[in-house]
C-alpha cells in the first residue's frame, strides 16, 4: 500500500499521498484538489470523493484556446473530490484590481508541496503546502495530517495578508461526494436551524426544482417551485435537477457539522470544524452549511459531452463556507449578512488567520446511523454521533484541534 509519500496520481499529477491501515487521503499540488478520501470497507477500499466522468487526465496542462469550449474555465478541467476555496467562493470576476478565479487563488493555482514527515511519538503523518499568488496580496500554507488511530483528514488552512491594506475575502471547504459512496439513499445532516434557497439570477435558472429564495427551519420540507415541499434530507437519485439551500451555522454553536450517510453501506462521511461561540480572533470561521445537489440537472459541457445532451453527473457538494451562497466575493460585500451570518470575512495586512478542518470516513456497526446523525456531542477526543433511532456511535478525533496545534 502507498502512502506517506511524494506521487504521480490521475493524468501525471503531483500529489501527496497520507495513509495508514484504516484512512488514505491523495492530495493534489494542482488547484490542491482531493480526489481520494479512502476508507477500509469490507476487503478493500472505498472512496467518498466525487471522481466526475470530465475530468481531464490526458496530463497535458490547461491549453484557453483548445480546452475552453468544454471546459469553460480552468477549475474545471481538474476539479474533483474536496478543495479550500480562497478569497473567492463562486464564479470568477473582477473586484478593484483584482481579477478574481472562481473559488478563488486557491482553486486555480499550483501549490508547492513538501515531502510527508512522520509527527512525533509516531502519531502520524503530515504534508505541508504553500502558495502565493502574484496578483492577489493573500499567501496560504496548508498542513494536512492523518492520526494513527482514527479515520480522519486534519488540514490547517493558514491565510496571511501581505499587502499594505485592509482586505475582504470568502473562505469555504467544497468538499463533494460521489459514487461509489453517494447514492439514492443516502442521509445529509447537519444542525442549521434555518435555511435558504439560493435567489433567482444565477447558475440554477434552469437547473433548479426548489422555490427561489424560500426559507424553511428544514431540510424536510423545503418548498419547491411548482408546489408542496421537497425531503432533501433523502437523496432522490438522478432527477434532473441541480439546487442549491444554504444553511446558517448557529450562532451559539462550538462544534460546526455536516455529515453523508449511506445506510446501505454503513458509512459515514463528516466534516467538522470550530463554530462560532468558539472561534478565536487569529481563527477563520465558518458560517454556512452550503448544498449543491446535482442530481443531472445540466444538460452543457463539461457535465454532458455536448450542450443539450444528458447530465453524466451526480454528486452532492456538502461545503462549508463564508459567503453569499457561492455567488463569489462581490456579492458578499453587496449582502453583508444572510440569515442573519456574515458573508465575508476582513484581513488586516501582516496579520494571519487560520481555518481548523477535519474530514471523517469511516464504517459503523449495528445500524446505529441508519437513520441519519441526529446530533454530535463531544467528550475528550472523541465525538459521539447519535442517530435518529437514539442509537450511538462514539469516534476518536481532536475535535478542538488542540493537540494538533502542539
Amino acid at each position: 500500500m502507498l502512502k506517506n509519500e511524494k506521487i504521480k496520481s490521475a493524468g501525471n499529477r503531483d500529489s501527496v499521498i497520507l495513509g495508514h491501515d484504516t484512512l488514505q487521503v491523495v492530495i493534489d499540488a494542482e488547484k490542491s484538489m482531493i480526489p481520494e478520501l479512502n476508507t477500509r470497507f469490507r476487503d478493500g477500499w472505498i472512496n467518498a470523493h466525487w471522481q466526475p466522468w470530465f475530468r481531464a487526465n490526458s496530463g497535458l496542462p490547461w491549453n484557453n484556446e483548445e480546452n475552453s469550449p468544454f471546459w469553460k474555465v480552468p477549475l474545471l478541467y481538474d476539479i474533483a473530490g474536496n478543495f479550500p476555496c480562497a478569497p473567492n467562493f463562486g464564479p470568477g470576476h473582477q473586484l478593484d484590481e483584482y481579477d478574481l478565479p472562481p473559488h478563488g487563488f486557491s482553486a486555480f493555482e499550483t501549490w508547492e508541496q513538501e515531502k510527508p514527515f512522520s509527527l512525533p511519538d509516531s502519531r502520524g503523518y503530515s504534508s505541508i503546502s504553500t502558495l502565493k499568488e502574484k496578483t492577489h496580496p493573500f499567501r496560504y500554507k496548508k498542513t494536512d495530517m492523518i492520526l494513527n488511530g482514527q479515520n480522519v483528514h486534519y488540514t490547517d488552512l493558514e491565510i496571511t495578508n501581505t499587502g499594505s491594506k485592509e482586505e475582504p475575502y470568502n473562505c469555504a471547504w467544497h468538499n463533494t461526494v460521489g459514487p461509489p459512496f453517494f447514492e439514492s439513499g443516502c442521509l445529509i445532516d447537519n444542525n442549521a436551524e434555518k435555511f435558504k434557497v439560493i435567489p433567482e439570477g444565477g447558475e440554477f435558472d434552469t437547473t433548479a426544482r426548489l422555490a427561489f429564495g424560500a426559507e424553511t427551519d428544514s431540510l424536510e420540507a423545503v418548498p419547491l417551485k411548482k408546489g408542496g415541499t421537497a425531503n432533501l434530507r433523502i437523496v432522490p437519485g438522478v432527477i434532473g435537477h441541480s439546487d442549491f439551500i444554504t444553511g446558517a451555522v448557529p450562532e451559539n454553536c462550538k462544534l460546526g457539522w455536516s455529515s453523508v450517510v449511506n445506510p446501505r453501506l454503513k458509512l459515514i462521511y463528516l466534516s467538522f470544524f470550530t463554530g462560532p461561540a468558539a472561534i478565536k480572533e487569529n481563527e477563520i470561521p465558518l458560517y454556512f452549511y452550503d448544498l449543491w445537489m446535482n442530481y443531472g440537472g445540466r444538460s452543457y459541457t463539461p457535465w454532458a459531452v455536448r450542450d443539450g445532451l444528458t447530465d453524466q453527473t451526480f454528486c452532492l457538494g456538502a461545503e462549508n463556507a463564508t459567503g453569499y451562497y457561492a455567488n463569489g466575493l462581490k456579492q458578499s460585500i453587496a449582502n453583508d449578512r444572510l440569515l442573519g451570518n456574515p458573508t465575508h470575512l476582513m484581513l488586516p495586512p501582516g496579520e494571519t488567520r487560520t481555518l481548523h478542518y477535519g474530514v471523517l470516513f469511516q464504517e459503523y456497526t449495528n445500524g446505529v446511523l441508519d437513520e441519519g446523525v441526529s446530533s454530535i456531542t463531544t467528550s475528550e477526543n472523541e465525538l459521539i454521533l447519535t442517530g435518529y433511532n437514539g442509537k450511538y456511535i462514539t469516534v476518536q478525533a481532536e475535535w478542538d484541534f488542540q493537540r494538533l496545534l502542539n
